[in-house]
């Protein structure tokens, strides 16, 4: 509540504006007649454009203010390195904007624009709802205008992989630390960071347990539960393995992160006279041809590759099953039992 009060010779006035006590002076000298004037006039409209937020309503501030203490704030996220170039790309969109100008379109917009699979842009969309949500904490944003946004459909991607006959031929030819990172890549369908994370005595009786990968210099345990698990690792490429231990702490020893390795994949595929192709399809060939070849299951593949559900494998590898592949048989009779029974 409003009131007035003196202050010298002059008339002042106290009150209370998001929670901080304000005194301003009125410019007024403390008479009878500047007295009512304060009462009668002044302290109502003081009221009023208080009530409205008129009065002393916090300037909105850019949307690159609230990124920078949502980067602090994220400082000691486990992931902070990984996400950070994304954070950075949002950032760079949003960063000169007004927080209270940015609308649920613009936002949609952006997000449905990316040229990218929806569970890929769930982390562009997760930055720009917990940075805009610190707006809203500040008293700036009354909602939160990145809040329930929908995604439209998947952008397809075709899955690049080798045949059988380039993925001998690329091992034929692969000299140094590449090798056994291949074989291992090829072999078992372990994520890059899970083989750079490995260590020998992760490595026991034909049997690999990923507990924890090694990205950008950073060593921590898988994202998801399923990620933690035991494969089985062929007898060959554990000898090539064996080739490589040493001393060193982890199985490839200065290589903590699959961008060291960006030199010699690209200078190895041309050596094959392949076309270029992400390193990581070296996991997509594991899965396509196990599923090709009729080795395993979506579910089996889904515990080999760490998915957290077969769900995930299925949306990654169905365009590649091929329905000619699967042999019922001859004599294959799903309702055998029923039509058996028909015609007695």
């Amino acid at each position: 509540m409003a009131r007035s009060f003196v202050r010298g010779k002059k008339l002042w006035m106290d009150y209370m504006v998001d929670g901080v006590r304000v005194r301003k002076g009125t410019g007024l000298d403390d008479t009878k007649e500047n007295r009512a004037l304060v009462k009668k006039m002044i302290l109502p409209q003081l009221s009023t454009m208080i009530v409205t937020g008129e009065i002393h309503q916090k300037k909105p501030k850019t949307f690159g203010h609230y990124f920078d203490i949502f980067l602090t704030l994220k400082d000691s996220n486990r992931s902070y390195f990984v996400k950070k170039p994304i954070w950075l790309k949002v950032n760079e969109k949003f960063k000169n904007l007004e927080v209270d100008k940015i609308t649920r379109l613009d936002v949609k917009s952006y997000i449905n624009a990316l040229p990218i699979k929806s569970v890929s842009k769930g982390a562009y969309k997760t930055v720009l709802k917990e940075v805009l949500e610190l707006a809203v904490d500040d008293g700036v944003l009354n909602t939160n205008p990145a809040t329930n946004i929908k995604l439209h459909g998947d952008v397809k991607e075709n899955i690049q992989y080798f045949t059988k006959e380039q993925v001998n031929l690329i091992l034929s030819r692969a000299e140094g630390i590449l090798k056994p990172y291949l074989m291992l890549a090829f072999h078992t369908g372990m994520r890059p960071e899970e083989i750079l994370g490995l260590q020998s005595k992760d490595i026991t009786d034909g049997w690999i347990d990923i507990k924890r990968v090694r990205t950008r210099g950073r060593v921590d345990i898988p994202k998801t539960r399923n990620s933690i698990r035991k494969i089985p690792c062929p007898s060959f490429v554990l000898k090539e393995l064996e080739a490589i231990k040493s001393d060193h702490l982890f199985l490839f020893r200065d290589i903590d992160d699959a961008t060291k390795l960006k030199r010699m994949w690209p200078a190895l595929l041309e050596k094959c006279e392949l076309p270029k192709r992400k390193l990581y399809s070296a996991r997509h060939t594991f899965a396509t041809l196990m599923l090709q070849n009729g080795i395993v299951s979506i579910n089996e593949l889904a515990g080999l590759l760490g998915h957290s559900s077969p769900k995930i494998t299925l949306a990654h590898y169905a365009s590649i099953i091929d329905s000619n592949t699967i042999d019922l048989g001859r004599d294959f009779n799903l309702f055998g039992t029923i039509l058996a029974q028909s015609k007695k």
